[in-house]
């Protein structure tokens, strides 16, 4: 198991690992915009081109991933920003017509959704192509950032409108004129970027999830999402003559103040750090602050009443040189943060144990930073013949790899990972017009592929069924020892078998102790006889001297 990594630059594209020097490059791969980028699945990546109204289609899936462009996808104009919604299937078997199937390679995410120069949103089904809808003005300005929460039930933007937006993905797909659930303007200048808690619950209303917005007016702003009232709440608060809006959007708990602009966040997995990346180093902030005087750990972001106002902090660079209070610090309103790296960041991200920083720069490098010491241990960068940089790294994916085939693991295998049959299918062209769900009698086609089915005998994947994967081993270890008469490595006894061979065991064994014993105490007994004999010997030698 690697994670992989997948990065962009204004006029390259890499895919590499953390721990590992591999590395290949995209061909023909042009991208101008932040988050053009998203990984379709475990077989795809749709990255947008700059200034072409074209989304590029790689296969990078295990042995069969490809430098070359594997489709093109022409679009109504171009696209700065990319986001698929994915199907709700957790478990890597389905379940058709009463029997199990595998999860088939050509498995494509439910939506796509794409965003423009002019803040236009467009929504499209990926397995049929079809144009579902287009919001002309979902934002003022520049979308910089599109993404789905919630197990895609809701789709957050952000734009350089200063604004950030929360849709709800049912409204996107059937509604004529979807509304937004909530927007948040707090911010004065445009949002580069914006981060979800891990947190997770069915619903905004009953999660605790929080999000963070960054802008380049200097500050972080985090909102718990929990505050967000369903729409029968809103009616029925309207009912009761309550004219409390605080309810109706997101509760806003903190605000973090920088002295610089800020162009990309990080989360920590576990939701205890904040890492920041602005145009003067890369700097982490701890969500749990630690005053080191009274030894008390205060939670920045935790949620509180409806009536409490919001807290501002400021932060401050940690400084070795300098003695700095951090209860005293606290008091005024002042945070300690530290410093990760001097570098002009662009992009963030973190890996999968929340030990090593992933940092992009402006000048096209990818830097792999181990966190505690603070070290960059490796510097990635496109592998281009020219001298010229490659621009600032405008997207960076992380991905979890396992092996060649990222479904399985290692020694599991499909019988459709073949290279022709990853070709046989090819991804449904993108419709331009809105499909007109008023009109009768209009076709619409979904290209689905079946996995294979899963027989009783087949070896499980055991990441969706231990238990069966466990018996499935047994009864092939059973067959395997009476077909060749060979005894297995891993020896399986029964309870009573093993009780006994330990008595037997036991018995023998304090034999064997008992007779070393007596040994010893006839080889003690012998020693002491003739220390004896010979201090009685020595002892009548000295009277004989002493009466002379």
């Amino acid at each position: 198991m690697d994670e992989q990594i997948i990065f962009t630059t204004t006029t390259a594209g890499t895919i590499t690992n953390i721990h590992s020097f591999e590395q290949s490059n995209l061909r023909q791969c042009t991208v101008s915009a932040p988050n053009s980028a998203v990984q379709v699945g475990n077989k795809y990546l749709f990255v947008a081109q700059a200034q072409k109204a074209l989304i590029n289609v790689y296969n990078i899936s295990g042995p069969h991933k490809r430098e070359s462009i594997e489709q093109r996808l022409p679009l109504p104009e171009p696209v700065t920003c990319l986001e698929v919604v994915n199907h709700n299937t957790v478990s890597a078997t389905t379940q058709i017509g009463g029997s199990l199937h595998k999860l088939p390679e050509f498995n494509l995410p439910y939506l796509l959704l794409a965003t423009t120069e002019s803040g236009k949103l467009y929504v499209w089904e990926l397995n049929s192509g079809i144009l579902l809808n287009v919001k002309p003005m979902a934002h003022y300005q520049s979308i910089t950032k599109i993404k789905s929460i919630m197990q895609g039930k809701y789709i957050i933007t952000s734009g350089a409108d200063s604004r950030v937006i929360i849709w709800q993905t049912m409204d996107l797909v059937s509604s004529e004129d979807p509304k937004p659930i909530a927007i948040l303007h707090d911010h004065t200048l445009p949002v580069t970027d914006f981060q979800v808690s891990s947190s997770r619950g069915q619903f905004l209303a009953n999660s605790s999830i929080k999000l963070f917005t960054a802008s380049k007016d200097s500050t972080i702003r985090c909102y718990n999402l929990r505050m967000m009232a369903t729409k029968a709440s809103r009616k029925k608060d309207n009912n009761n003559n309550n004219d409390d809006e605080t309810l109706s959007k997101p509760k806003l708990i903190a605000t973090f103040s920088l002295p610089f602009p800020i162009t990309s966040i990080c989360l920590d997995p576990a939701d205890r750090v904040c890492y920041l990346g602005t145009n003067d180093g890369c700097f982490s902030l701890d969500l749990f602050y630690s005053l080191k005087g009274n030894k008390k750990i205060i939670n920045l972001i935790q949620a509180s009443g409806e009536d409490d106002k919001t807290r501002i902090f400021s932060l401050v660079e940690n400084s070795l040189q300098e003695q700095q209070d951090a209860t005293a610090l606290y008091s005024m309103g002042q945070l300690l943060m530290q410093r990760i790296a001097d570098l002009h960041v662009t992009k963030l991200e973190i890996s999968m144990d929340g030990t090593i920083l992933i940092i992009g720069d402006s000048m096209g490098r990818v830097s792999i930073t181990e966190i505690f010491s603070k070290q960059i241990l490796k510097t990635l960068q496109s592998l281009t013949t020219g001298q010229v940089s490659n621009g600032p790294v405008t997207n960076i994916l992380h991905d979890i790899q396992f092996n060649d085939n990222k479904n399985q693991l290692v020694g599991i295998t499909s019988k459709s990972s073949s290279a022709h049959s990853s070709n046989a299918l090819k991804i449904p062209s993108l419709q331009r017009v809105i499909y007109d769900k008023n009109e009768h009698g209009q076709l619409h086609d979904i290209w689905f592929q079946v996995g294979e089915t899963v027989n009783s005998g087949e070896i499980s994947n055991p990441l969706s069924n231990f238990d069966q994967y466990l018996d499935n081993l047994k009864s092939q270890e059973f067959i395997f020892t009476k077909s060749t008469g060979m005894v297995s490595d891993v020896k399986v006894e029964l309870p009573s078998t093993a009780q006994d061979k330990k008595i037997i065991v036991d018995e023998s064994s304090k034999d064997k102790e008992i007779s070393e014993l007596k040994d010893n105490v006839e080889a003690l007994t012998n020693a002491y006889k003739e220390l004896r004999t010979m201090h009685e010997k020595l002892y009548e030698e000295h009277e004989q001297l002493t009466k002379k």
